[in-house]
């Protein structure tokens, strides 16, 4: 046997199959769920496991969708989402080049204690932040958890675009406020195009977390007209029975906007936190 062939089946038991055992460990809780939304009540109750459905049927989807109420869910979750993408995509432009460009008195400090907020439990600000809310008569509405998905995934979206800007070097913007450009001016035309990627994967970020929350949705919305996906989906399960196959249909539809994201973005994504990685 040569030794490219032991190479070779080396790699494939010491890298490949253990590769494709954790891909499978991985993937099968999403080809249960998707198998079992697409299954009638008799089957998934069946004492006989079946991983195909044998009567495939698209009634589940229908029932969530429609009677459920998960089109308001759905649209719900995406207006709270997709305002908190866009506000600390804004912000955390502006104070991520701040941090990378500007020294300041504290900085270090500043840096730290904006990476230590991703080591508070989100439970522990829900009372403080109800508090706030309830004052400023925005509970039960949208605009609290708008602002609350801002606010708490502002400070690392903002390292992780200050990492950015900091991996270009100086003379990009120099060279353009040299060309007649201000400050603002060189932000906007020169490195924002430069780091897109990155802007991108700090939009995912923020939306992935954004869309999954649970925690905030649950106590700061009490009108079934708005809840979230996540919110919704908990309140599929009834004292005595649980809908499985109307829950598994809601988890994918669910999945489906997290999946299309990143499906679209995977190439920036990986780019973007590439050159984060990299200081200038």
């Amino acid at each position: 046997m040569s030794l490219k062939t032991k190479e070779r089946i080396a790699g494939l038991l010491l890298v490949r199959v253990p590769l494709a055992i954790f891909l499978i460990v991985i993937l099968f809780p999403f080809f249960w769920i998707l198998s079992t939304s697409l299954k009638q009540p008799q089957e998934i109750m069946s004492s006989v496991l079946t991983y195909i459905p044998e009567n495939l049927t698209f009634e589940n989807y229908k029932k969530v969708w429609s009677s459920i109420g998960f089109s308001r869910y759905f649209l719900n979750s995406f207006c709270a989402s997709g305002v908190a993408v866009i506000n600390v995509t804004i912000i955390s432009l502006l104070g991520g080049y701040a941090l990378a460009r500007y020294k300041f008195a504290g900085k270090g400090v500043v840096m730290m204690l904006l990476l230590l907020t991703q080591m508070i439990p989100g439970i522990i600000l829900v009372i403080p932040l109800f508090r706030v809310w309830l004052r400023l008569r925005l509970n039960n509405t949208l605009y609290s958890l708008m602002l609350t998905y801002s606010t708490t995934q502002l400070p690392f979206c903002m390292v992780m675009m200050s990492g950015f800007f900091a991996g270009l070097p100086k003379e990009l913007e120099e060279a353009a406020q040299i060309d007649g450009c201000t400050l603002l001016g060189a932000l906007f035309r020169v490195l924002i195009p430069t780091i897109a990627p990155g802007i991108v994967a700090t939009g995912a970020f923020a939306f992935v977390n954004s869309w999954n929350d649970f925690v905030y949705a649950l106590n700061f919305i009490n009108d079934q007209k708005l809840f979230t996906l996540p919110v919704g989906l908990s309140m599929m399960k009834g004292e005595f029975t649980i809908d499985y196959g109307a829950l598994c249909a809601g988890c994918i539809i669910s999945l489906i906007p997290v999946l299309l994201l990143f499906a679209y973005i995977q190439k920036y994504l990986v780019k973007g936190l590439a050159s984060g990685a990299v200081k200038g």
